[in-house]
């Protein structure tokens, strides 16, 4: 069972370097391997990423042009669709430095001992925190969680989480229902509560377990909208709500 570590990668030359020796030294007791994407950076991120592959497990992978989050998502878990075994794990993470790989084993370890086929690393579960953010962001999070539980009825504490270890099986089953040009529709960073919902949907069990979330370490500047970010999400928990009633009319 092989453990891959999905990474999207947009103008992160500052904090790669870090990143890849922590997953190394997380990962010591793992056969894992790191895919990378370099989405168009304008910066060293691809140089550096090719010299690091020479001392690390890495197959990079490159879009010539910025295409996004939901776009870099799509090539590591098409990537993945492929390439990797029914019980490989995938564990997907932000590459600055926010998501600390030293969760890695306990996150594989959710579904490797103990059969689950999603473990989220969660902020808001017990136990778990996040620092360095602006008080008005954690309300507006905190804010856009409860709404999407109450209208999704998915029983998750943080569905935006991104750090997540993930069965190879429900991607692949996943993809597989909802076909390759319908399993990500959303354009945003709404498309890890896609993901999730779609996976949710398809019969995945799901843990969350607790981390700290540590801002102050990220080095390179957010891409995140606020304001688009919010307009799209409430947009796609409307999409995603009338997906389950079809879901439901589909299996009566």
């Amino acid at each position: 069972m092989a453990t891959y570590i999905l990474l999207p990668c947009y103008n992160e030359e500052r904090n790669l370097g870090r990143l890849i020796y922590e997953i190394s030294q997380a990962c010591v007791n793992l056969d894992y391997t790191v895919i990378a994407v370099d989405d168009g950076s304008s910066d060293n991120t691809y140089n550096l990423l090719k010299s690091l592959s020479k001392e690390y497990p890495i197959v990079l992978l490159r879009h010539e042009k910025n295409k996004g989050l939901h776009e870099a998502l799509r090539t590591l878990l098409f990537w993945t669709y492929k390439n990797t075994n029914e019980n490989d794990l995938l564990i997907t993470m932000d590459s600055d430095l926010t998501h600390d790989p030293a969760h890695i084993p306990t996150l594989v370890a959710q579904c490797r001992e103990k059969g689950m086929d999603v473990a989220i690393a969660s902020r808001y579960v017990k136990g778990g925190k996040q620092l360095g953010v602006p008080f008005y962001r954690v309300l507006l999070s905190k804010a856009l969680q409860a709404l999407t539980r109450a209208t999704l009825k998915i029983p998750v504490k943080d569905v935006s989480s991104g750090y997540r270890c993930i069965r190879s099986y429900s991607i692949k089953k996943a993809i597989e229902k909802y076909g390759s040009r319908h399993f990500i529709e959303t354009k945003g960073f709404d498309v890890q509560l896609e993901i999730l919902y779609k996976l949710f949907l398809n019969g995945a069990k799901i843990t969350e377990i607790p981390i700290t979330l540590d801002y102050s370490k990220k080095k390179s500047k957010s891409k995140l909208k606020v304001t688009r970010t919010i307009l799209r999400y409430i947009k796609t928990i409307k999409t995603l709500k009338a997906l389950y009633y079809d879901t439901k009319s589909h299996s009566s």
